[in-house]
C-alpha cells in the first residue's frame, strides 16, 4: 500500500503537469516570448547587449583615466585628451564587444594575442587621426590643429601605447567577467553568503566518439563555437555563465530570476533552438551538427570567494551537487533535459514535462524526484 501511495503522490506532482493544460497552453504562449516581450519596453534590447554594452562603458573608463595621466604628464590640455580617449574607448570597446567578440569576429580571437596588437594598432591609428579633428571641432578648438599636426608622431606613439595597454585591460576584464570582478573588488563574497539560487549544468552528447572523428583541433573549434551559441540564450534570459569545463558549461540565476515568468524554460528553449538554427553551418564545417543534454536543480547554496594566488567566487553545497547529477540522469535515460521537482513545481508553465520518477543521489539521504523536459527544437536539434 505504502508503494502505491507513494506512486499517487509522484503522479500528483510531475503528473499534474499533463492535467493542466489550460494553465499549460498559457504557459506554452509565454515560452514563445523571448526577453523583449517581458518588461522591457523602456529598454528593448536584450541583457546580451546590456552586457556588451556595459562592457563598452568601462573601456570608455580605462581610456579616459589612462589619458587623462598621460596628457597630464606631457603637459598638454587634459579635457582634449581625454576628450580623444573618450571617442576612441568607445570605438575600440563597440569593435570588440560587437565584432571581436562577435561570430564574425572569430578570426581575430583565435589569432595570437600578440599578433593581433598590429591589427588593433592600425584601427587605433585611424581612430586617433579622425578623435583628433572630431573633438576639436565640437569643442572649437580648431585652432589647436597646428600644434597637433607638430607633434603628431609623439602623439600617435603615445595614444597608440596607452591604446594597447587599455585593449590589454578590457581583455582582462572580459576573461574574469564584468560580474565576477565587481564582486571581488568590492568583497561581496568575502565571507561566504547564503542565496538561493538554479544551477544549469550542460554537456555535449557523444563528445568523445565525435573527438575520435574529428580531431583534438577540430573538436576545439567546433566546442569554442558551440560555447558561443549557447552563452547568449543564456544571458539573455538572466542567467551567468559560472564556469566552462571542457565540452559544456556551468551557468546560475538567482531562484527568482529563473522561475519569473518562466525565464529558465526559455533559455533552455533559446540554446536547443540556438543550435537546430546554426545546424546547416555545423554540418557545412564538422560534418556534424552537436546534440546536448542539461540538468538543471535549484536551491540554497553557499557563495564565497575562493583561491589565493588566483581568485574566484566558488558555489558550494548539495544543491549543486544534485543539478550535476541531473544532467548525468538526462544521459542515462537519453532525454534532452532533466529538472528536478523543486524546480517544476516553482514554474507556472507544466507543459512539455513528463515524469521520470525518483532519483537517488550519492551523498544525499532522500532520492530527488525528477522530470524530463521537452524542449521545442530538440527534435531538429537532437
Amino acid at each position: 500500500m505504502e508503494r502505491w501511495a507513494n506512486a499517487i503522490g509522484k503522479a500528483r506532482d510531475c503528473s499534474y503537469l499533463s492535467r493542466m493544460q489550460d494553465r499549460a497552453r498559457l504557459g506554452s504562449e509565454g515560452a514563445h516570448r523571448g526577453p523583449h516581450d517581458r518588461g522591457s519596453l523602456l529598454l528593448p534590447i536584450s541583457r546580451t547587449t546590456r552586457r556588451k554594452l556595459l562592457s563598452v562603458l568601462v573601456a570608455i573608463v580605462i581610456f579616459a583615466s589612462l589619458s587623462a595621466v598621460t596628457t597630464l604628464a606631457a603637459g598638454r590640455p587634459v579635457e582634449l585628451g581625454v576628450a580623444n580617449a573618450v571617442l576612441i574607448g568607445a570605438a575600440i570597446g563597440f569593435f570588440e564587444e560587437f565584432y571581436v567578440q562577435g561570430p564574425r569576429g572569430s578570426w581575430l580571437r583565435d589569432m595570437h594575442p600578440l599578433r593581433s596588437l598590429p591589427i588593433y594598432a592600425v584601427v587605433v591609428v585611424i581612430l586617433y587621426l579622425v578623435a583628433i579633428h572630431v573633438v576639436r571641432l565640437l569643442l572649437g578648438r580648431l585652432d589647436d590643429l597646428p600644434n597637433v599636426y607638430a607633434r603628431l608622431p609623439f602623439g600617435i606613439a603615445i595614444f597608440t601605447t596607452f591604446s594597447l595597454v587599455g585593449i590589454l585591460m578590457m581583455r582582462v576584464v572580459h576573461f574574469i567577467g564584468l560580474d565576477t570582478l565587481f564582486h571581488l573588488m568590492i568583497g561581496t563574497y568575502h565571507r561566504p553568503v547564503r542565496e538561493r539560487k538554479v544551477l544549469l549544468f550542460l554537456d555535449i552528447n557523444g563528445s568523445t566518439a565525435l573527438g575520435e572523428r574529428l580531431g583534438a583541433l577540430e573538436m576545439r573549434a567546433l566546442v569554442r563555437k558551440f560555447l558561443l551559441d549557447v552563452a547568449q540564450p543564456i544571458t539573455d534570459h538572466g542567467g551567468e555563465v559560472y564556469l566552462y569545463k571542457g565540452d559544456g558549461l556551468i551557468a546560475t540565476w538567482s531562484f527568482a530570476e529563473a522561475i519569473r515568468s518562466d525565464a529558465i524554460l526559455d533559455a533552455v528553449d533559446a540554446m536547443f533552438a540556438a543550435i537546430a538554427g546554426e545546424r546547416e553551418d555545423y554540418v557545412a564545417r564538422f560534418g556534424a551538427a552537436p546534440s546536448f543534454r542539461i540538468g538543471i536543480h535549484g536551491g540554497d547554496v553557499i557563495v564565497s570567494e575562493q583561491g589565493g594566488a588566483k581568485r574566484s567566487i566558488g558555489i558550494y553545497g548539495d544543491t549543486i551537487n544534485i543539478a550535476a547529477r541531473m544532467e548525468e540522469t538526462a544521459r542515462a535515460h537519453g532525454v534532452p533535459c532533466v529538472i528536478s521537482a523543486a524546480v517544476v513545481q516553482a514554474l507556472a508553465s507544466r507543459a512539455r514535462f513528463r515524469e521520470i520518477g525518483e532519483e537517488p543521489v550519492k551523498g544525499i539521504s532522500a532520492p530527488i524526484r525528477i522530470c524530463e523536459y521537452r524542449p521545442r527544437t530538440w527534435r531538429e536539434a537532437g
